[in-house]
């Protein structure tokens, strides 16, 4: 700590906080760019302010704990910056979607959770530990994709149970042109009579991105009461 925090005065205090806000707006900025080029609900200025927010609360909580008389610790500085997990869970969770089938957001919100980390890690004073992860964690969101797109291609199989009125007998056609157009391949498809509506079964492979539009784009064509994931 150095001098301690009831001694100091504006300058001390600009010495401490300055490296520590650059710092968080470092690893805040680094993930919120990718977030941000993939379009993300949580982009740049949403991890710039988690971060910048998680470092302030851990550098507060381990001002507070010291007694500035005595520079006896009486308090324990992990008790406001552990309110941190708890808090960013409900922002987290507020990131992901379930929607009508299929859940969208995890990524963000798991992505929320870690630059929370790296505002503790900041606060608390290791700000070069915080940047070596956050070039990690940009690094993992990029080569996973990448991962995902070359080397798994079309390998990921999917099933789908799909209730449609289908009085003009055209639901088939719709739903292939739907699978056609997320760049999905279709492997089987069963189509059974209920009770003046259609049951359709399909199989088909291609990337998890694309099926989650695709189940998503089946919500909105006309007729369709039911969609369900097998």
């Amino acid at each position: 700590m150095g001098q301690l925090a009831g001694h100091w005065g504006f300058h001390e205090l600009l010495e401490f906080f300055i490296p520590r806000i650059l710092a968080a707006i470092a690893c805040g900025g680094l993930v919120g760019i990718e977030r941000e080029l993939k379009n993300k609900a949580a982009g740049l200025k949403t991890n710039i302010l988690i971060c910048l927010g998680a470092m302030l609360y851990t550098s507060l909580s381990v001002l507070i704990a010291h007694d500035p008389a005595s520079g006896v610790r009486e308090g324990d500085p992990g008790r406001i910056a552990a309110q941190i997990v708890s808090g960013i869970g409900f922002l987290g969770g507020g990131a992901i979607i379930q929607a009508r089938g299929t859940v969208l957001g995890l990524t963000t919100a798991a992505t929320i959770w870690v630059v929370a980390a790296l505002g503790v890690c900041i606060g608390a004073g290791y700000g070069w530990v915080a940047i070596a992860v956050s070039l990690v964690s940009v690094l993992i969101l990029t080569a996973a994709n990448l991962f995902e797109d070359r080397i798994l291609g079309r390998s990921l199989s999917f099933a789908s149970e799909v209730l449609v009125d289908d009085r003009e007998e055209q639901a088939r056609m719709r739903v292939t042109d739907l699978l056609s157009r997320n760049d999905l391949v279709l492997n089987e498809f069963d189509q059974i009579p209920q009770n003046g509506a259609c049951l359709l079964k399909l199989r088909y492979s291609g990337h998890r991105s694309d099926q989650k539009k695709f189940v998503l784009d089946l919500w909105g064509l006309n007729g369709v009461r039911e969609v369900r994931q097998v």
